[in-house]
């Protein structure tokens, strides 16, 4: 009686950390998708939008996994729906002269993991490690975009880089703060409401913040 009590806990707690991932994943798609009209016409090819911001938020707060289906999940809207900068959609956004910068997300999160993810017990440390991870991901965004966008056009890649790119390194290091302690601060509140088990006793990395 006392195992197969222990197991229907266990199935339950599965079963409530994959809605809540799933939950997750439709949320984050879809901040993702109402970033996409936020967009502000500058002198250049590429406009300001959130769309980055969204991207860096996903991979501050969740797990690579979930992180990388909600972008997946929103790209793959955006081929039929106007959701990339400027209105564009389709493949010919992805494969125009700014789509690296679209497909870059992809690539993205994977970076910002790999930092943001990193254990320890200081919460100042915890927002610069994930904002160390948002700016390592914005040069790759950026190196992506640009070797597009310069192959397409024909245009050498620093004069490329000096377009594309240049003229939003300030504005994306902000959005790389704000995403760094409010996806820092979010990954708190959804690691309380995981379910408590032995397999996510072993694997958490919710952080103790002295």
């Amino acid at each position: 009686m006392i195992g197969s009590e222990k197991t229907r806990k266990d199935l339950n707690s599965v079963t409530h950390d994959k809605l809540l991932r799933l939950t997750t994943c439709a949320v984050f798609a879809a901040i993702l998708c109402l970033c996409s009209p936020i967009v502000i016409p500058l002198a250049g090819p590429v406009p300001f939008a959130l769309q980055i911001f969204g991207v860096m938020l996903c991979g501050v707060t969740l797990d690579w996994a979930t992180a990388q289906l909600s972008v997946l999940v929103y790209l793959l809207i955006g081929l039929f729906l106007p959701l990339f900068s400027g209105g564009n959609t389709g493949m010919t956004a992805v494969f125009g002269p700014t789509g690296g910068y679209i497909w870059s997300y992809l690539l993205m999160v994977p970076v910002i993991r790999a930092l943001s993810s990193i254990p320890v017990s200081n919460r100042w440390l915890t927002y610069t490690l994930a904002f160390a991870g948002c700016v390592l991901a914005i040069v790759l965004c950026y190196l992506c975009g640009t070797t597009q966008f310069s192959l397409i056009t024909e245009r050498g890649f620093f004069d490329s880089l000096a377009i594309c790119a240049v003229p939003f390194v300030g504005f994306d290091l902000i959005k790389a703060a704000f995403a760094a302690i409010l996806g820092v601060e979010l990954a708190h509140i959804l690691a309380r409401l995981r379910p408590v088990n032995e397999k996510n006793r072993r694997c958490s990395r919710k952080p103790r913040f002295r």
